[in-house]
């Protein structure tokens, strides 16, 4: 009877690492993919070239994206490296995953902005 716990605690560590690992393995690609129409657009290319019709918006949205990026990366590693000892890093693995789907989308999203 002492096994039965023990088991669906498992499943359910092993049902948050799994999207913890995935979400690291897609934040560089995403990233990139989304810079694509941001360094394809003629604006951007005007900026970058010749200093002109630079949107005041991109130094604060390049932060966003900046700090969200990083932010993704360290919740990511911190929910793969949490040791499952008790219900509590259960859940905080999956407040951690959760927080790291919302930066990777934060991060997708301030890249995009900048087009």
């Amino acid at each position: 009877m002492s096994d039965a716990p023990a088991i669906p605690a498992r499943t359910s560590d092993r049902q948050w690492r799994r999207p913890a690992y995935l979400g690291l393995l897609t934040l560089l690609p995403t990233a990139v993919v989304a810079w694509l129409p941001v360094l394809m657009s003629e604006s951007f290319g005007r900026c970058l070239t010749y200093g002109e019709e630079c949107a005041p918006g991109y130094n604060t949205l390049a932060g966003v994206a900046w700090y969200a990026f990083w932010g993704s990366a360290a919740a990511g590693v911190a929910a793969l490296i949490l040791y499952p000892t008790g219900g509590w890093a259960r859940r905080a693995r999956k407040s951690l995953v959760l927080t790291q789907l919302a930066l990777q989308i934060v991060t997708a999203s301030a890249i995009l902005a900048m087009a």
